[in-house]
């Protein structure tokens, strides 16, 4: 047996019985930056944040490892122009598995320098955002992060892919009537460059982005029943578009894939006919084996309670994963409904052993 999947086996059995695991999956906002101005998110409206240096985040993540995952995000990860030295630092000190990378796809020379600099790209994998075709995607996320320039960076990726072995994919975030009706286009234009796409639903409200939510918890947006839905986008229509994703999912090229979209999609079939109890329901593995962390080191307990339990540039992995603030913080995840945010929901699934169930 790999030490890895003991780790593995591990998390799952502290998982499913209210243990502490050590993280294992890492989510990590660089900047609150963004030079997109999307309608559904206020993370370019956020007041100026402390970031920690390359040097900082290595002292920390050196506390963190080993982690299988550490998703880079943000706001936009590529304003920080040390972003190649950043992952660097942290690919270094935390030996993750996989280091994810979201963009909007605004700086294809910033992802071509990143690739070029680090030493193992099959272990990078990209997501270019798009809000559906471009007359919408410019509408929502304004003159600075076009289309046809998340295009270009997607053309450079998928480049890179067969150069190098890195993985890219295209993330598009439903926003309205328009972005539902440009899916299948988008998947058509990008079909050639061998770039799959995945589709996400906005959310009514952004708890992490929010400026009237950030810093507690969002609880309308983890309702017990139903799926918070942004109102620009048609409930019997979304519930329509779901259905065919699922019913696509068997069309991704990775077995792994395939099994965990129809995971995530069923349940958020589920969600989307408010069924009276929407499975499936993993347990969450927040402040367990899932951490995030804010661009100055802070913690946060999730994507929809922004409360923060601790500061990792002045406390130990250990003090503050094991004191009380942080054991109240777990004490409202596990009264919490649950949410279906895919960023969620992933490591959720993984870690309570739940994608073995298949929903």
């Amino acid at each position: 047996m790999s030490i890895r999947f003991a780790r593995w086996l591990r998390a799952v059995w502290c998982n499913r019985r209210g243990a502490v695991p050590r993280p294992a999956w890492c989510t990590y906002l660089v900047t609150y930056r963004c030079n997109a101005r999307c309608g559904m998110c206020d993370s370019w409206k956020q007041p100026p944040q402390d970031e920690l240096t390359p040097p900082q985040a290595a002292t920390l993540f050196r506390q963190l490892r080993p982690l299988d995952v550490v998703r880079i995000t943000g706001g936009e990860p590529f304003l920080r122009r040390d972003l190649a030295e950043l992952v660097r630092a942290i690919d270094a000190a935390a030996r993750p598995r996989v280091l994810h990378i979201t963009t909007n796809g605004s700086f294809p020379h910033r992802v071509q320098q990143l690739i070029a600099d680090f030493p193992a790209p099959r272990r990078l994998r990209f997501m270019v955002s798009f809000d559906g075709l471009a007359p919408e995607h410019d509408r929502n996320r304004g003159p600075a992060v076009t289309f046809a320039r998340a295009l270009e960076t997607t053309r450079l990726l998928a480049a890179a892919r067969r150069a190098l072995g890195l993985e890219v994919s295209a993330n598009h975030t439903v926003i309205s009537a328009q972005s539902l009706a440009d899916h299948d286009e988008l998947r058509r234009t990008l079909a050639p460059l061998g770039v799959e796409v995945h589709a996400v639903l906005a959310y009514a409200d952004s708890a992490m982005y929010g400026l009237t939510l950030h810093g507690g918890p969002a609880d309308h947006l983890v309702p017990p029943r139903g799926y918070p839905l942004h109102p620009a986008i048609p409930p019997t229509a979304a519930t329509a578009f779901v259905a065919r994703e699922l019913h696509r999912a068997g069309r991704y090229r990775s077995p792994l894939l395939r099994w965990g979209k129809a995971y995530y999609l069923r349940g958020l079939l589920n969600r989307l006919r408010s069924a009276a109890a929407p499975r499936p329901r993993p347990p969450c593995v927040a402040l367990r084996s899932h951490i995030r962390l804010l661009p100055d080191g802070r913690v946060p307990v999730c994507q929809f309670n922004t409360s923060v339990v601790g500061d990792l540039r002045n406390d130990t992995l250990t003090t503050l994963w094991h004191n009380a603030r942080t054991a109240a913080a777990r004490a409202w995840v596990d009264r919490c409904p649950g949410c279906w945010a895919e960023c969620e929901v992933v490591p959720n699934a993984l870690y309570s052993g739940d994608i073995l169930r298949g929903g």
